[in-house]
């Protein structure tokens, strides 16, 4: 199988949180073989559509195959899902929705947001690593997409049915690779390039979605055309154009959803937050997302619940996160939730409180009232943090919105570290020559 990636409050406290911010890998020699390999290993990914496995390293001439398109899209699609599998996690561990509660330091310094650019973990780390992977499934995402772009992009139109599905599909989940990477990451490198900016990552994937659009319109394929859809008027909301992502995000149907998909069948496939909290125990659901509630009514779209024991670390009570229960269940990705969300940031005012009331009669809460630009502000944030709890979100609008992140000592006693984005990793800093 591949291996394609290795504060305690009250919910007031993060309502205050939120109110106050409303007011390496990559270089050549290892790139070399790395496209066939990960391919090669990647097939494996593909359950229930291609249940096979090549040994060994594939010629990259091989691949340059047109009966091979569909398993190139599917090797990328497999590699995006695990590489978001593995950031939702190391994320959720960062921020402020789960507390740590392992007694391993590999899970203990993303908690405690002591994460360096020597971090091996962070910057070699694979999807079934021990700990958190996040630089490589992410580059590894990244290139499969584009690299795997233009081969398909290469072979003739007669031999590839289905050609512009295809390429819509990549585009889209490079796409998603470089929305990813830019919200999370300080500073970033690209295929042996230069320092690179989130905004530049932003920007490459903003081309990308825009090609993603384009081709799934001439595919007729609505699903990826949405998909592609809530992804630009993300990076658009991320670049502060809030009225042209607000025009993209109103094309997107009520009701829509793209997931990212999770099996029980290999664990570079499992729903690792399941896994970390149902299964291992490393993590518990930290105060501020216990028991929320809106108006007296608890809010179903973040359910907790009190397991009865204490993590592994032997210390820590365990309050499980029933967002996800199995190492199958799915991820969202894209969602017409997101979409009205950023609608009503673009917007403010009633259009905005019109907005978080229709989600909240989905959801069967109270309605919200406010003619405070401040307080609509600062419940659309909080919509957020709710709506995209435990799906890789809550870093970036942390980021974004100015949200403090814990500082001090966590309820172990062990101090916090001040890693907010994450550094860009030593082994790409030092083995890219144009950085070293």
């Amino acid at each position: 199988m591949t291996n394609c990636a290795k504060g305690y409050g009250s919910m007031d406290m993060r309502k205050n949180k939120n109110a106050a911010a409303a007011a390496g890998p990559w270089s050549a020699p290892w790139r070399a073989g790395g496209l066939c390999l990960a391919l090669a290993m990647g097939l494996g990914a593909c359950d229930g559509l291609l249940d096979v496995e090549i040994p060994g390293d594939v010629p990259a001439e091989a691949l340059d195959d047109p009966a091979l398109a569909s398993v190139l899209v599917l090797s990328a699609v497999g590699d995006f899902n695990c590489a978001l599998t593995n950031y939702a996690g190391a994320t959720a561990a960062l921020t402020d929705e789960f507390i740590g509660a392992a007694g391993w330091i590999d899970y203990t310094d993303w908690d405690t947001r002591r994460i360096t650019a020597s971090d091996n973990d962070l910057g070699q780390g694979g999807c079934t690593n021990f700990g958190f992977g996040v630089y490589t499934p992410l580059q590894t995402s990244r290139v499969q997409a584009e690299s795997n772009f233009t081969r398909v992009q290469e072979f003739p139109d007669g031999d590839v049915p289905d050609k512009p599905l295809s390429l819509a599909t990549l585009a889209a989940y490079a796409g998603y690779s470089y929305t990813v990477l830019g919200e999370g990451f300080c500073e970033l490198a690209f295929d042996e390039g230069p320092l690179a900016t989130p905004a530049e990552a932003m920007s490459r994937a903003e081309n990308w979605f825009g090609q993603a659009m384009q081709m799934a319109q001439q595919a007729g394929a609505d699903d990826l055309l949405n998909m592609a859809r809530i992804g630009q008027a993300r990076v658009l909301l991320n670049q502060g154009r809030a009225a042209e992502a607000a025009g993209i995000a109103a094309m997107v149907p009520e009701g829509f959803v793209k997931y990212v998909e999770r099996s029980g069948t290999a664990e570079r496939r499992w729903n690792r937050i399941a896994r970390h909290t149902h299964g291992d125990f490393y993590y518990s659901v930290d105060p501020t997302f216990r028991d929320l509630e809106f108006g007296g009514t608890p809010d179903p779209r973040v359910v907790t619940a009190d397991a009865g024991r204490l993590g592994h670390d032997g210390i820590t009570p365990i309050v499980l996160p029933m967002k996800y229960t199995d190492v199958s269940d799915p991820i969202a990705l894209a969602t017409w939730t997101e979409a009205q969300l950023i609608i009503a940031e673009a917007g403010g005012g009633q259009d905005a409180v019109d907005i978080i009331n229709a989600l909240h009669a989905r959801a069967s809460l109270p309605s919200f009232a406010s003619s405070d630009p401040a307080e609509i502000r600062n419940q659309i944030i909080e919509e957020r943090s709710r709506e995209f709890f435990l799906e890789g979100r809550r870093q970036a609008d942390m980021l974004r919105y100015g949200i403090p992140f814990q500082t001090g000592f966590n309820h172990k006693g062990q101090p916090y570290g001040d890693t907010t984005c994450f550094p860009l990793p030593d082994v790409e800093r030092i083995n890219n020559p144009n950085i070293g």
